[in-house]
């Protein structure tokens, strides 16, 4: 059983079926990355530093977490479950979902569960759509005594990680975490190839640098950790004298979060990732709209963390 001392500490438990992705979540949320190779294991006990909150992690085998009798004293005390589906077919999901069926009655009413639609970077992966009207995802939606959400990621690329995680932190710990670490400073948005398409700087105190050779620096750079490390995973973040570049990529685009060199880099990542996914839709709606600064403050006023940011003086064009 736990000790007193770590019953202090928010407990969450990662589970799902072998090639979920359950260890490349945990090496995420523990490095902020993602190390190719590494051996899957029945049950990972750790401490976890997310931004300024320590999560006691277990990660748990099916064979475990289906039969082991100290497992289920665990399952009964945690504050929270995140359950990692591989998206990749539909006969993975169905079996997930029978999985989770197996535990549901041994988790708490209490404990928040969070969905991870993991691989949604695979060119096979089912919609997310279809996912959200399975039958058995909407019987465990129904119940409306638990807390429950599901988000669409990739733990390899890191897409959407954040935000899903910072859901169920917000869950088991009643409050919204690390909002307060974070000062943006500048968001550079890069097309392939590292060229800006969108550019705006919050501190009139910071000097504007060409874009176009900081994208150029950003893109070549990728292009190397991608050929000397034989990974698709690209830089997370750069440290630089006073501030620290957070970088994210989705769908194409490339974006480069400036913020305080000790700000929550969890925290920068999940804010990177919403302003990206804001900008996303807008271009989606119109590929053809020119991004004055008007817009690009009406992209960014979408987020409310990112609007209390913005410069309040009369925006002008650019």
């Amino acid at each position: 059983m736990m000790s007193e001392k770590d019953r202090k500490i928010p407990q969450i438990v990662i589970l799902g079926l072998e090639g979920s992705g359950k260890s490349t979540v945990l090496n995420r949320l523990m490095f902020g990355t993602i190390a190719e190779g590494q051996p899957e294991q029945s049950t990972c006990f750790i401490n976890v530093k997310y931004g300024t909150t320590i999560l006691s992690v277990v990660e748990a085998g099916e064979e475990t977490a289906r039969e082991s009798p100290y497992f289920q004293d665990i399952l009964g005390e945690i504050n929270g479950v995140v359950f990692v589906i591989d998206t990749q077919s539909n006969r993975h999901i169905e079996a997930s979902f029978e999985y989770i069926f197996t535990l549901l009655d041994r988790i708490p009413q209490k404990t928040s569960i969070l969905f991870l639609a993991n691989k949604i970077d695979k060119p096979n992966a089912v919609p997310f759509v279809d996912l959200l009207q399975d039958p058995a995802f909407q019987i465990i939606m129904d119940d409306i005594n638990r807390s429950v959400s599901i988000y669409p990621i990739s733990a390899k690329t890191g897409e959407t990680f954040y935000t899903a995680f910072d859901w169920i932190i917000s869950r088991m710990t009643g409050r919204t975490p690390l909002r307060e670490d974070v000062t943006p400073r500048r968001v550079i948005i890069l097309q392939e190839g590292g060229v800006p398409a969108f550019d705006y700087t919050f501190d009139a105190s910071i000097e504007e640098h060409d874009s176009t050779l900081l994208g150029g620096l950003i893109s070549a750079l990728n292009i190397m950790a991608t050929t000397i490390f034989e990974s698709e995973s690209v830089m997370d973040v750069v440290k630089l004298g006073a501030m620290k570049m957070i970088i994210r990529k989705v769908s194409g685009w490339s974006i480069v979060l400036f913020v305080g060199r000790d700000d929550s880099e969890s925290k920068a990542q999940s804010l990177a990732e919403e302003i990206l996914q804001a900008f996303i839709e807008e271009r989606n709606r119109d590929p053809t709209k020119e991004m004055p600064k008007q817009v690009k403050y009406e992209i960014l006023s979408k987020i409310p963390e990112i609007a209390i940011a913005l410069d309040q003086e009369p925006i002008k064009d650019d």
